[in-house]
């Protein structure tokens, strides 16, 4: 396969470059926690903190930005480590395009779901956002995730569009459509204001549900860690 990117690699030429530079995302994942950690130690900051995302080049022409994040100082003391997330970043003819990572899992090594937001989602997002115009691409997209980290998504499948994916975000709705592989695809972006009849009902709906999954995804934090624990003690993943 080739080093860099190109026009011709489709969706599932994109996950292996993915698949085959994981290991050293959560590499450079690892470099960073003693920085953060000590960060966090001198702080001993109450609540939710996610530091500015930190810009990883990777070898096959994926970038990759790495959010670290503490729930609070107390969890990160416990866990003697913060967590993170990270998103891909890439580039074709058409602009740059983001590839969102969803742990829908309890077991930590299962594999991510990917999300696929092509550049012409983050042209809507910045219309409709009310970003200013000359705002450059890459702004536009750390724009994106700093006010979107939660997420609840809906098949809205019709007889029109019977792939069709409807994603509810703090700051509006993304539309987009299910690939094959059970990974999704995000092409455009709609303010909460642009909904009508039942789509404001389920964008309501799902908004709420999205912040019960965030609530119920901190109270199996502890497990997960421990089972994360038990992993690397016993071998089983040496990236930790």
């Amino acid at each position: 396969m080739p080093s860099i990117i190109t026009d011709t690699f489709d969706y599932n030429d994109i996950i292996r470059v993915l698949d085959q530079d994981e290991a050293f995302v959560h590499h450079q994942v690892d470099d960073l926690q003693p920085k953060y950690f000590r960060i966090m130690q001198k702080a001993k900051t109450k609540g939710m903190k996610v530091f500015a995302p930190v810009t990883v080049k990777g070898n096959r022409g994926i970038d990759y930005l790495i959010y670290m994040v503490s729930r609070d100082w107390l969890t990160t003391k416990k866990q003697h480590m913060l967590d993170y997330m990270y998103f891909g970043v890439y580039r074709q003819t058409d602009g740059f395009h983001l590839v969102g990572f969803l742990y829908l899992d309890s077991n930590p090594l299962a594999k991510a779901e990917k999300c696929f937001f092509i550049p012409h989602f983050f042209d809507r997002y910045r219309e409709r956002a009310d970003l200013p115009l000359d705002m450059p691409k890459m702004d536009v997209i750390k724009d994106w995730i700093s006010k979107n980290q939660h997420l609840n998504s809906d098949v809205q499948g019709n007889e029109k569009y019977p792939d069709g994916i409807f994603c509810t975000y703090p700051t509006g709705v993304a539309l987009g459509r299910e690939l094959s592989d059970g990974n999704s695809e995000m092409k455009t972006f709609v303010t909460y204001e642009m909904l009508r009849g039942e789509q404001i009902e389920k964008g309501e709906s799902q908004s709420k549900a999205a912040i019960a999954q965030e609530e119920q995804g901190h109270k199996n934090r502890d497990e997960i860690v421990e089972k994360l624990a038990r992993y690397k003690k016993a071998g089983l993943i040496s990236y930790l």
